[in-house]
Order: structure tokens, then C-alpha cells, then sequence
């Protein structure tokens, strides 16, 4: 089990030469569900046609306390035509398989073959990747489909719920990165609230840079108590610093 002391968590953007604390209003979310991590940093007027960044440029987005930041995202700036001027929006690398179109036929292949040979199309090259058998199909045709929605037709094809997504740059499909600490969140310590909303438990607390969804955690509060599984995180500050983190996660 593990505490940290939660003061006021403050921003870290880094993007290029620029590294920016303030005159930034930032949402991230990571959800088990979507696959990919993103985070999007509106622009106060006072940085607006100042930073400048291209498509696919490495960020990364920090949080932190006193100058003792966790890298909450490392990623990829993503600058398209569609992208509205006032933001920047940075995304994982699942990025990459989002944007990397594969057309192939495979013979004799198990899923991990497929999912190898996906990831280096992508240029995606540190990975984790479950070793069970799943057996081999003679035929596998994947027929223009992105990255993403090649591996979702892998687990169909085969019968498999594996879930799949990057943490810290690494690919994952049907493993999780090691935790050594399940961080406590505790009422009247560092749990603001906790309500249910339908399936999900919602916790609000001040930003947990080291969260994210997959990892376990453990609840103590009368509303719930035990060891959980996070399911999806949103983190939200304003214009003024304040900064706010939500948990979800299903319960018993």
C-alpha cells in the first residue's frame, strides 16, 4: 500500500522548447474503454499565436507539487485542419496505430504474429504482449483498417477480451505494466467525495499523477471500502490553477 502527501497540484506542459505553467486551462482523460490517453490544453489569450508545434511532435504533460512532477502523458501533439486554434491537443502513442493503415493477408498465424507485425508498421517498437496460446487460423486477412481496429478484429476473430492500450510509451495487450504500490485514497483525507452514478463509483480528490486506468487502488470511505480497479480517470484545471481529479471505477 502506498500514501502520498497531495498539496496543490500544479501543470507541467512540455512541448518542443516550450514549457508551459500557466495561461492554460487542461482536461485529461484515460479510460480503459477508449484505449487512448488524451489531453487538451485550451489557450489563454496571453499564449494564443505564441507556441508553436507541429503534427506528431513529442510532448509530454506533467503533474505535480512543489516542483516534483510525475509525468502524467507522454505523447504526440496532434495539429490537423480540423483542430480548433485556441488548443492542443496531445495524445498517446496510440496515435500511431490510429494513423497507420494496414492492408495484409496472413497464413499460419497466431494473433500475436498479427499484432507484432501491426506494431512495427507503426513504428511502435517496445511492447508487452500476452504469451497464451490462442491457436493459429490458416487464413487472416485485414483489409484497410487502422491499427486499432486491426487488433479489435483480432480479439473478435479469435474469442479473446484482451484489452489493449500504451502506458509510459509501452504497448500492452493482455497484461498490465507491474504495480508495487496500491495507492490508498481515504475519506476526510484525500477523498473530496464519492457518489455512484448507474455501474460506476465516481471519487473526486486533487490530481494523482500516478493513477491511471487499469491499476488497482484501495477505497476506505463508509460509501465503499475495499481494493478496486480503475476504470477511467478525468483530470480538469482552470484558467485560475484549481485542479480537480475524478475516478471511476465499478465496485463490488
Amino acid at each position: 500500500m502506498g500514501y502520498k502527501k497531495l498539496i496543490s497540484p500544479e501543470f507541467c506542459i512540455n512541448i518542443g522548447r516550450y514549457e508551459i505553467t500557466s495561461g492554460i486551462e487542461i482536461e485529461c482523460f484515460s479510460s480503459r474503454a477508449s484505449r487512448s490517453d488524451w489531453c487538451k490544453i485550451e489557450l489563454t489569450s496571453q499564449l494564443q499565436g505564441i507556441v508553436q508545434y507541429e503534427d506528431m511532435e513529442d510532448a509530454t504533460v506533467e503533474l505535480g507539487y512543489d516542483d516534483d512532477y510525475d509525468i502524467l502523458l507522454s505523447g504526440y501533439c496532434r495539429k490537423t485542419a480540423g483542430d480548433y486554434w485556441k488548443e492542443i491537443v496531445i495524445r498517446d502513442a496510440m496515435i500511431k496505430l490510429e494513423r497507420t493503415i494496414i492492408k495484409a493477408a496472413f497464413t499460419s498465424c497466431t494473433p500475436q504474429d498479427i499484432i507484432k507485425y501491426i506494431l512495427v508498421q507503426a513504428g511502435v517498437t517496445d511492447y508487452q504482449l500476452n504469451n497464451t496460446e490462442y491457436g493459429k487460423k490458416n487464413t487472416f486477412i485485414v483489409n484497410k483498417q487502422n491499427g486499432i481496429n486491426a487488433i479489435s478484429q483480432i480479439n473478435s476473430i479469435w474469442g479473446i477480451e484482451n484489452d489493449f492500450f500504451f502506458q509510459d510509451g509501452i504497448f500492452y495487450w493482455g497484461l498490465k505494466p507491474e504495480q508495487k504500490v496500491i495507492y490508498i485514497l481515504e475519506e476526510d483525507n484525500n477523498i473530496l467525495s464519492l457518489k455512484k452514478y448507474g455501474g460506476l463509483y465516481e471519487i473526486e480528490t486533487l490530481g494523482v499523477p500516478w493513477i491511471h486506468h487499469s491499476q488497482d487502488i484501495e477505497v476506505s470511505h463508509s460509501k465503499y471500502s475495499g481494493v478496486v480497479s480503475v476504470e477511467k480517470t478525468i483530470i480538469k484545471s482552470d484558467a485560475s490553477g484549481y485542479t480537480r481529479m475524478y475516478i471511476y471505477f465499478k465496485g463490488r
